[in-house]
């Protein structure tokens, strides 16, 4: 690997660190917030009030940072699967805020995460793109685009109608904004007028899809053991989404060989499996947490 592509590693490793922190702080706020309706924009407000969701929102912030860095020097196929890793730092956080060492259950389950995410990474093989310039780009992303927006309208709905399980499209909504999010920073970062970036549609865009990937992931938090499965969907359709966006509309090549889709087909279902067993275990280790603490205090 060349020095850009090791300082994209660098950096994609340190914004999961970050993100996967200010998941743990996010988690134990979101338990401290009423649970009365789904996409309450108040929700937000409720949960500025709490002194580690500030910090959280402060680590996010540090952790889209790193993860625009990282994007500037290496393709989403190598950024964002790395990314996935977050969760590895949750509950090494959890742990050590807690005084304990992680349970067989977690390193078994952070094993099976790490080979099938060093699988995927070998198999596939990503490559830097070109850029959102030439007319297949064009009509590529158009497509993917309107798939995603049908597949983000639709969750939306389901999730106003179904009230047990609604956790799931909320947490595939959420994949949906990240993952979009990612690629369009990924377009910003790469297009020759990043000196004025006020004059690029993608900025305004990532404005909207940000905050409201932030917002569903927050109700998400709250729907109990359905809500672990949901962070699963986030952390796993995230870099999912990027992927497809940058193969369809920037040109970042991954391997098609038969043989490789089978070992990516197989690595991301070791992620899956392996994330949702985190993130059942993380959801424990956030009630311990809770235990162990006083209540968050309010400014």
């Amino acid at each position: 690997m060349n020095a850009s592509v090791w300082l994209a590693v660098v950096a994609a490793v340190a914004g999961a660190a970050s993100f996967g922190t200010a998941g743990l702080l996010q988690n134990l706020a979101s338990s401290q917030a009423p649970t009365e309706k789904t996409l309450r924009p108040q929700l937000l407000v409720e949960l500025m009030r709490i002194r580690p969701f500030r910090w959280s929102v402060v680590l996010s912030v540090l952790g889209f940072a790193l993860q625009a860095t990282a994007l500037r020097f290496g393709p989403l196929g190598l950024v964002q699967p790395i990314l996935v890793t977050g969760v590895l730092f949750y509950l090494g956080a959890a742990a050590l805020s807690r005084h304990r060492l992680p349970d067989l259950t977690i390193v078994g389950a952070a094993l099976l995460t790490t080979v099938g995410l060093a699988a995927f990474l070998l198999s596939a093989h990503p490559g830097q793109g070109h850029g959102p310039s030439g007319a297949r780009n064009t009509v590529g992303g158009i497509w993917v685009g309107a798939v995603l927006l049908g597949i983000l309208v639709a969750c939306l709905i389901i999730a106003g109608l179904v009230r047990r399980y609604r956790a799931i499209p909320l947490a595939t909504a959420s994949a949906i904004c990240f993952g979009s999010t990612a690629s369009l920073a990924r377009s910003l970062l790469d297009s020759p007028d990043l000196h004025s970036p006020f004059g690029q549609w993608q900025l305004y865009v990532i404005i909207v899809l940000g905050p409201a990937g932030f917002l569903l992931n927050q109700n998400a938090f709250q729907a109990g053991r359905a809500g672990s499965v949901a962070v699963a969907l986030i952390t796993v359709g995230d870099p999912i989404v990027a992927i497809t966006i940058g193969a369809a509309w920037l040109h970042e090549p991954l391997s098609t060989e038969a043989l490789r889709l089978a070992i990516d087909a197989a690595a991301l279902v070791a992620i899956t499996v392996g994330i949702v067993l985190l993130n059942l275990r993380a959801e424990a280790v956030s009630r311990e947490v809770g235990d162990d603490t006083s209540t968050p205090e309010a400014a």
